[in-house]
């Protein structure tokens, strides 16, 4: 025995029987499970925030400043209704292009499975007041 070699072996090591005599997994298996698993969450976890965002993920904002003010003048003057909130995940770049201040509330409250409706179309569908 020379003098810089270990006398026991660590038990991660010890990977060729278990505790029941059965053979043991080689240590690579076990990595390669544990990665596997880790893509396996990750593309999980992908999953479900990809459908949280279709199904409540809605227009950020507006590309005309101060049409939210126009709204407001709109539904207090009573010439327009004012629109039901709904919860919706502002998604950075949505955003509605509409000079027609309605038009941009109705779309703030949209959610994108509601959206794909009509600009999923080809040719994409242009709405009155589009720029």
């Amino acid at each position: 025995m020379r003098e810089f070699e270990p006398t026991e072996m660590p038990e991660e090591t010890h990977a060729t029987e278990t505790d029941s005599g059965q053979p043991g997994r080689p240590r690579w298996v076990r990595v390669l499970r544990r990665i596997g698993i880790g893509i396996g969450t990750a593309v999980v976890l992908v999953g479900v925030l990809g459908v949280l965002v279709y199904n409540f993920g809605g227009m950020s904002g507006s590309a005309i400043p101060g049409i939210s003010g126009q709204y407001a003048e709109l539904v207090a003057s009573g010439q327009a209704q004012p629109m039901r909130k709904r919860f919706v995940i502002p998604i950075p770049g949505c955003t509605c292009h509409s000079t027609d201040p309605v038009s941009t509330a109705q779309h703030s409250v949209r959610h994108m499975n509601e959206c794909v409706k009509c600009h999923n179309t080809n040719p994409p569908h242009l709405e009155p007041g589009l720029l």
